[in-house]
């Protein structure tokens, strides 16, 4: 091929190129699904047998959030969301109810051609009980200057039993325990850490999830820079397990946390 028809050829190419181009425009409207964020269950799990519900014990749909170009919220995005293995029915409504008696379910939202990544919720049997299995009353022996390491208490554990155990499953994976610390008779604030507050190692936090043993823990971290006076002090830490918002047996579990200085 001489260079003249070379040039020809390149040149029916490039306008092969700039035709097919022109007929593939990339939606940039407001209401354009662009990306889909699934990251969060109104709860890590469902009971077996009944409907996924949120921390309040109501029956909660999924809900997925879809992204226009922009990064904006598309709202009233036509969501739908699929069980990738089964055990799970989900309604049009999106609420989901737990068909199978254990295990973990995957689930993907779809708008349109954008799919999310897969999420696995996990089945579990009902919650009956909640029980303590660490001292309901301990001592910190705290000292200044401040030493996060020693001024904390054991782990604060607590195991969620169940009744439905035919098949041998004694305790409830996956359920959320809410604990909550009590200080000179005030309830303290989640964002408050000038004298006591809830932790899991490093990070501060009052809420768990019990673990495939049934079992939920955390710590209460002391700042005695806080405390005014040198006598024996008191924390009430409480953990609280509901079902459909009503308390299971044995909640909320009260543990006592003595305060004083180490001689």
């Amino acid at each position: 091929m001489n260079a003249a028809a070379a040039r020809r050829l390149w040149r029916g190419s490039l306008a092969a190129a700039l035709v097919t181009c022109g007929c593939t425009e990339i939606n940039t409207g407001a209401d354009h699904v662009a990306s889909l964020s699934f990251d969060r269950f109104p709860s890590p799990a469902v009971v077996a047998g009944d409907t996924l519900r949120d921390s309040l014990g109501l029956a909660a749909p999924l809900q997925a959030l879809a992204y226009s170009n922009a990064g904006d919220v598309v709202a009233g995005a036509p969501i739908q969301y699929v069980a990738l293995d089964t055990g799970l029915t989900i309604t049009d409504g999106a609420y989901v109810i737990a068909t199978r008696r254990g295990g973990s379910v995957s689930l993907v939202a779809n708008a349109g051609v954008i799919q999310s990544q897969a999420r696995a919720l996990l089945v579990t049997r009902r919650p009956d009980a909640v029980v303590a299995t660490s001292p309901v009353v301990d001592t910190v022996n705290y000292v200044l200057p401040d030493n996060a390491t020693i001024n904390r208490s054991p782990g604060l554990a607590v195991q969620v039993v169940t009744g439905d155990s035919a098949d041998g499953t004694r305790v409830t994976q996956g359920w959320r325990v809410a604990y909550q610390a009590v200080f000179r008779g005030a309830a303290v604030a989640p964002g408050d850490t000038s004298v006591v507050f809830l932790v899991d190692g490093a990070n501060r936090t009052a809420i768990d999830t019990t673990d495939a043993t049934g079992l939920a823990s955390r710590s209460l971290r002391v700042r005695p820079i806080g405390i005014t006076v040198s006598a024996v002090d008191s924390v009430i830490v409480t953990a609280a397990v509901t079902y459909k918002g009503v308390p299971v047996r044995g909640s909320p579990v009260r543990f006592v946390i003595l305060l004083q200085p180490k001689q």
